[in-house]
């Protein structure tokens, strides 16, 4: 039966502070290296993810004790070639919203993917291809790129082309409606898919937002 280090270790009480500290930077170290774990924190909450069972376990952070576990439940990637770096997590009795900070948190890039390297390159040139005109096809590539970039929230998966049927279904709605989808799309460029007042956009942004190395460390 394999031993939690990280949570071992803190079951342990050190009267020698510096060796608690010693031995919870080394429990840190085996979780990286034996584990595929991510974190996030959001107020008093906090999330533990293990990529390799896809369980993810809540926490409730009180000052100055243990932090109690309020929830288990897991993790749903969305599809490739998204998968891991963004997903929903499925905890019953735990607020859709403060599911929603943790999943953004948990969400993370690959540092391969930029603006002009990535599956939206595929997009627009389906787009294109399929006689989308040019303006909306950016838009749908711009909507790809910025859903990534900035964890749009996963409400919008669907709509931005990272669903189960991926982008297709947004090509041939476009080519039904031109004027409607392109609306659209630029509606959730501008607003940062309804975040922000659509005054506040800028359909030429795309540089994203800014991120930690965090962002891109596995897993």
């Amino acid at each position: 039966m394999g031993v939690d280090v990280p949570r071992f270790i803190a079951g342990i009480r050190f009267p020698n502070p510096a060796k608690r500290a010693m031995m919870e930077s080394m429990s840190g170290r085996f979780s990286r290296v034996d584990s595929r774990i991510r974190h996030a924190r959001v107020d008093v909450y906090g999330a533990e993810l293990d990529l390799r069972t896809r369980a993810a376990t809540i926490f409730w952070h009180r000052s100055g004790q243990t932090p109690l576990v309020v929830g288990e439940g897991t993790w749903v990637p969305l599809p490739e070639p998204m998968g891991d770096l963004r997903g929903r997590l499925v905890v019953e009795g735990l607020h859709r919203r403060t599911c929603a900070l943790l999943e953004h948190q948990l969400a993370r890039g690959n540092r391969d993917w930029t603006y002009e390297k990535g599956p939206w390159i595929g997009a627009e040139a389906s787009a294109r291809a399929a006689g989308v005109e040019a303006q909306a096809a950016d838009a749908l590539r711009k909507v790809l790129w910025l859903f990534y970039r900035n964890c749009w929230p996963l409400q919008f998966a669907d709509g931005c082309g990272w669903g189960s049927r991926g982008y297709g279904p947004l090509i041939a709605a476009a080519l039904a409606d031109p004027i409607h989808m392109r609306a659209r799309w630029e509606l959730l460029i501008l607003t940062g898919a309804l975040q922000w007042p659509a005054s506040e956009g800028d359909l030429e942004r795309i540089a994203g937002d800014s991120h930690g190395d965090e962002f891109y460390a596995a897993p």
